[in-house]
């Protein structure tokens, strides 16, 4: 008897109905995919992707119920083409070739405030978790994923910037930051980006921004997974179980190094030498030696080995996010106008159909108008090859001039640091002084004027009261310079970022400093005011300055 093969022919429904077989077989085509995955999508816990969070993490969604975690580095702000002087690289003569100090510049994406802008840099390296979630493969959480991202080539690491702000555009749109009306979107950060941030950005104090690496109050093994069995033991650790950095990012330094945006160059001294490269990686990883580990750590690396791309072992990435430069119509007329406005030298038409009744004082303009004017196309012709030659100096010298008032801008605010500084000092000075007057006034009413110690203290109130003099004769020259020298608006610009940088440095005796601005900045106005140099006076306003800073009555 033959035995027929159990094969579904249809479906009844609820209602009695039949569904064909094809349609059975479509239906659990739609649905079975999707039950799969919802069943392996998990949202993951924290320490996947932020495991020491702080109030003002910017945390962005990623597939698979995951996410990333972002900081702001905030940069100084003062219009669209202002951007904040830095000096990178190290002092090391040895590796001068690729290291070398050298002064660059550096700008946010979004604006802040009035005084600042910013970028944001992921808080972690991407980890092996994240970077299979932009894989369509939701892998489950399991502990070995929180290792950092290795063994990517340069451009994968691209791709995945890519396909993750492609994501973030498609399905959480909301969540990120604008410039204008454009989105923000990810990429690798730039060696300025990366460095700036390394070493502090402006949340450390200038002097401490030079050092070979950020301050480790606790030493470097709290804060660095490097070479050696007391650290990372030769193997890539789990990301964010070190101290931060002072701008609250982990493992900026050690654990595996770190790709950038460009390729590689060479330092010439006072600039970067013209032949590009390889990619490079910063920060140095888990086999570098403890006393190698510093912030201008800089590696080539090709981008292919043989006939394949370059993986390694000790190399990861972190992600950068950013906007475009020029964001709307609006803000590209605020960036002309401030370009005119560049170097104080106005800018030229190119032609004039006919000469004016008197010549132009700029002869850039005035030979444009005669060659505009002419008919001869040999003179038109020899006119323009002698504007275009003028032009150039011109940019040269507007170039100079913008040089020159950058320059004067940042003399400018040390020039109202060091009298904020010096503000303070006599402010500190003058309460002792009063303090050892109080003591000698008392002695010499209860005690013989002719005692030893009171003598003594005699003595001491005199030394303390030259030295105030002293401090005080050295203030009041401060505030004569800065009056002399600069006008009003560059100071009151000044006085603001200084303020703001004060602010961001996360040091204690920056912070106290920051009332002694407005009470310098005070006796300033009322200089320029007066003419009259009244040191009791402006001795009084920083004593009481340092009373209330100090919380005394």
């Amino acid at each position: 008897m033959r035995r027929e093969s159990i094969q579904p022919r249809a479906c009844v429904t609820s209602n009695g109905h039949y569904l064909p077989r094809h349609w059975v077989l479509w239906l659990l085509w739609l649905i079975v995919p999707l039950l799969f995955e919802s069943a392996r999508a998990t949202d993951w816990s924290q320490e996947y992707f932020n495991a020491a969070p702080v109030d003002d993490d910017v945390v962005m969604p990623m597939p698979c119920g995951g996410a990333m975690a972002f900081r702001k580095v905030f940069v100084p702000y003062q219009g669209p083409l202002h951007d904040f002087a830095i000096t990178l690289g190290g002092s090391r003569d040895e590796r001068g070739y690729t290291e070398g100090a050298h002064s660059t510049y550096i700008s946010g994406s979004f604006q802040h405030s009035a005084e600042e802008s910013f970028y944001l840099l992921g808080k972690y390296e991407v980890n092996a978790l994240q970077f299979q979630s932009m894989l369509d493969d939701c892998a489950k959480p399991v502990p070995a994923l929180r290792l950092p991202q290795v063994e990517t080539s340069w451009l994968e690491a691209m791709v995945f910037a890519d396909k993750y702000s492609l994501w973030l555009r498609q399905f959480a749109r909301d969540s990120l930051p604008k410039a204008g009306g454009e989105l923000g979107f990810l990429r690798l950060p730039t060696e300025e980006e990366w460095e700036f941030a390394a070493r502090g950005g402006m949340s450390v104090a200038p002097a401490d921004f030079r050092e070979p690496v950020f301050p480790m109050p606790e030493g470097i093994e709290k804060y660095v997974w490097f070479a050696g069995p007391q650290s990372a033991n030769g193997r890539p650790q789990f990301i964010g179980l070190r101290e931060p950095n002072p701008l609250g990012l982990h493992d900026m330094l050690g654990n595996v190094d770190e790709m950038v945006l460009e390729p590689f160059r060479l330092n010439r001294l006072n600039r970067l030498h013209g032949q590009m490269g390889g990619y490079i990686v910063r920060g140095g990883h888990y086999l570098t030696p403890a006393e190698e580990v510093r912030t201008s750590n800089r590696q080539e690396v090709p981008y292919y080995k043989g006939s394949e791309p370059r993986r390694r072992k000790t190399t990861g990435f972190r992600l950068a996010l950013v906007a475009p430069v020029i964001v709307s119509r609006e803000h590209l007329r605020t960036i002309q106008d401030a370009w005119q406005r560049l170097g104080s030298i106005e800018s030229t038409p190119r032609e004039s159909p006919q000469l004016p009744p008197k010549p132009l004082e700029d002869p850039v303009k005035e030979l444009g108008v005669i060659a505009g004017a002419t008919s001869d196309p040999d003179v038109r012709k020899r006119l323009e090859g002698l504007r275009s030659k003028l032009e150039t100096i011109q940019s040269s010298l507007r170039a100079s001039i913008q040089e020159r008032d950058d320059q004067r801008a940042l003399a400018a605010k040390a020039a109202l640091r060091l009298g904020a500084f010096l503000c303070q000092k006599v402010g500190n000075d003058g309460l002792w002084v009063a303090g050892l007057r109080e003591i000698v006034d008392r002695r010499i009413e209860n005690f013989d004027a002719e005692d030893p110690r009171t003598l003594r203290y005699q003595e001491d109130l005199r030394d303390n009261e030259a030295v105030l003099g002293d401090n005080l004769q050295y203030y009041a020259e401060t505030v004569l310079t800065s009056v002399r020298i600069y006008d009003e608006e560059t100071l009151l610009t000044q006085k603001s970022a200084l303020a703001n940088d004060l602010r961001r440095y996360q040091d204690e005796r920056y912070e106290a400093v920051t009332p002694f601005i407005d009470e310098h900045f005070k006796h300033i106005g009322e200089y320029r005011a007066t003419s009259q140099v009244r040191r009791s006076q402006w001795l009084d306003g920083c004593v009481s300055r340092t009373r209330t800073t100090e919380g005394n009555p």
